[in-house]
């Protein structure tokens, strides 16, 4: 039946700018008001991108300049001028410290908002220190480059009258960047020694001690900061010159909008949400100011499912959920290496049952770490399991003497017997991102079977048979939508490619795999997006292949080759492999991750 809109048709938005992501990812950087005097290796403070100081640098100058977020003005000069000291943000545009330097390593001046006023010296004279201030009466500086010696990391305290040293960096480096305080603060990046070369290492000081923690994405060295601490920060630019901004969380760094001019040796000020960047070298010292601005309620924010037509560009668009190129990357290994285990869960969320002979253990991933916990009931090998997370996970079939039709459920504290399978098996796979009430058990061995179970919670049912009968197969999906792929079939050729799709009801044959083999891992929350991974043929293998719902695809391979069985599992953007099926039993952990954004796509232009 036809619909007014279907016969209508609908508004399209027009837009003189693309939409942007909210908060920080959706930051811009623009131009604001220049420096009178050109430079880099300079100093600055400032908590907002409207209130921002800048102080000394390249040629020794003295020179101070206060911004106000359209223009910079001369006011006081340093009593000493020089560059190549504290890096990082030094205080407020009304107090402030700067210190060490060349020439001058040992010196420290603070600023009251009309002038500077030389104290006490530091412990260690040094240049290209890093520095985290809040007022001209409390900070730490921190690394650095002591005459005579390429590195530093020795840390300093100023509390308004003194300087205490207190404990080390772990990494000692120069020419990083710091924000914070004297008790939560943050370094980044520098020169390590003997190489000099841009660093990624990042520092957390918590009052008493340093503890390195997330690397940011890209080396750096001489690149401008701003923000408040362990929690929050922002870094932009590096030697050689670079435009590269990346976001820290408190947790890990996030690449985010470049400066328009690429450069180094920068003076940066403000916050995560405002910022500012000045002087600095991308050619000759530049007196070029750049203002970093988290997108705000005042934006036009990306919504997923928008369409609308860009006006500057002449393009239609739509803001839709963008997928990278997906890979794997080691995680830990298992406490236990045996193989022919259960899975369920997810990538950060995993348990692991039962194995050879007859094994009931059982362990559980929290996305870093595997821990022993709750044996099953019943150990036995080539079980199979299906679970979205590790606290609610069903096992199912499995070998002893013989075959086994029983059937654990996992409450995140125990395990329970529950009804068992019509018919005694092992080697079927199941409908993986299924739950507790409700899944799908196919296939498996003996003989070669088709049958198919469902599951209700209570008790299994048997439904329609699977179109090509086969062992050795792992499934996805859940139990209305499940992908099963390859195995082994009791006549020629035994490896199989096929793929069949369960919508509920019954089996549908679709597109072959690529690459044919038995014991293959799967993941996937659905028949219409799957993952196919490692297996045998022989030999093991370490291909990956992406189900779209119509043709599988070959993407990045695993780092070790082997056979899973059902040690795999998560979803087609976040799935796991876990240790091997037979000899030599690996415990070797792999994660596989899609980076995915929301992003503004061209669909026509005009």
């Amino acid at each position: 039946m036809a619909t007014y809109k279907g016969i209508k048709g609908f508004t399209v938005q027009s837009l003189a700018t693309d939409p942007l992501a909210t908060g920080v990812a959706g930051a811009t950087w623009s131009s604001g008001g220049a420096l009178n005097t050109g430079r880099n290796n300079l100093g600055a403070a400032g908590t907002s991108q409207n209130a921002g100081l800048a102080f000394g640098g390249n040629g020794a100058a003295a020179v101070t300049e206060s911004y106000n977020g359209t223009a910079w003005t001369e006011v006081n000069d340093l009593n000493t001028g020089r560059a190549e000291a504290s890096k990082g943000v030094g205080g407020t545009q009304t107090s402030a410290i700067y210190v060490g330097g060349d020439p001058g390593a040992n010196l420290a001046e603070t600023w009251n908002g009309t002038n500077w006023t030389e104290v006490a010296e530091i412990n260690t004279a040094r240049k290209n220190n890093m520095i985290a201030a809040t007022a001209n009466t409390s900070g730490l500086i921190a690394g650095g480059e002591p005459p005579g010696t390429p590195v530093s990391a020795d840390t300093e305290v100023w509390n308004g009258s003194a300087w205490t040293e207190v404990n080390n960096l772990n990494t000692a480096r120069n020419n990083g960047g710091g924000v914070g305080s004297v008790t939560d603060a943050l370094v980044c990046g520098g020169q390590i020694a003997p190489t000099n070369g841009p660093s990624t290492v990042t520092e957390l000081w918590n009052g008493t001690s340093w503890t390195e923690v997330a690397d940011t994405n890209a080396g750096t060295r001489g690149q401008g900061t701003a923000g408040a601490g362990s929690t929050a920060a922002l870094i932009f630019g590096t030697t050689p010159t670079s435009a590269k901004t990346e976001s820290w969380n408190g947790t890990a760094w996030t690449e985010v909008a470049d400066l328009a001019t690429a450069r180094a040796q920068i003076g940066g000020w403000g916050s995560t949400t405002g910022a500012g960047a000045a002087g600095g070298t991308p050619v000759s010292p530049t007196g070029a100011t750049e203002e970093f601005t988290a997108a705000t309620i005042d934006d036009t924010i990306q919504n997923e499912g928008q369409v609308y037509y860009n006006t500057t560009t002449n393009l239609l668009k739509l803001t839709a959920t963008v997928y990278g190129t997906g890979a794997w990357a080691s995680g830990n290994v298992t406490n236990t290496k045996i193989g022919n285990r259960a899975f369920g869960g997810s990538q950060t969320a995993g348990l692991l049952a039962g194995g050879n002979p007859t094994a009931n253990n059982m362990e559980l991933y929290d996305g870093t770490s595997w821990t022993n916990s709750t044996v099953i009931n019943n150990g036995r090998r080539g079980l199979s399991g299906a679970g979205t997370v590790n606290t609610s996970v069903i096992v199912a079939a499995g070998l002893t003497t013989a075959s086994s039709a029983l059937t654990e459920i996992w409450n995140g504290s125990g395990w329970t017997e529950v009804g068992d399978l019509n018919t005694a098996r092992y080697y079927g796979g199941t409908s993986s991102q299924g739950s507790v009430t409700a899944i799908i058990y196919a296939g498996g061995t003996p003989p070669h079977g088709a049958l198919t179970e469902s599951w209700n919670g209570s008790s299994w049912t048997e439904v329609n048979d699977l179109n090509t009968a086969r062992t050795a197969i792992n499934g996805a999906g859940t139990s209305t939508a499940m992908i099963i792929a390859g195995g082994e079939t009791p006549a020629p050729p035994f490896r199989r490619a096929e793929t069949e799709l369960w919508d509920g009801t019954s089996w549908t044959e679709v597109n072959n795999l690529n690459q044919l083999g038995i014991h293959r891992g799967m993941a996937g929350v659905s028949s219409s997006s799957a993952l196919c991974f490692a297996g045998e043929v022989p030999p093991m293998l370490a291909t990956t292949e992406s189900w779209d719902g119509t043709s599988w695809t070959e993407v990045a391979d695993l780092a070790t080759a082997r056979d899973l069985q059902q040690q795999g599992g998560g979803t087609s953007t976040a799935a796991i492999a876990a240790g091997s099926r037979t000899a030599p039993f690996s415990g070797a952990t792999e994660e596989w991750t899609v980076p995915e954004s929301i992003s503004n796509v061209t669909v026509a232009s005009s």
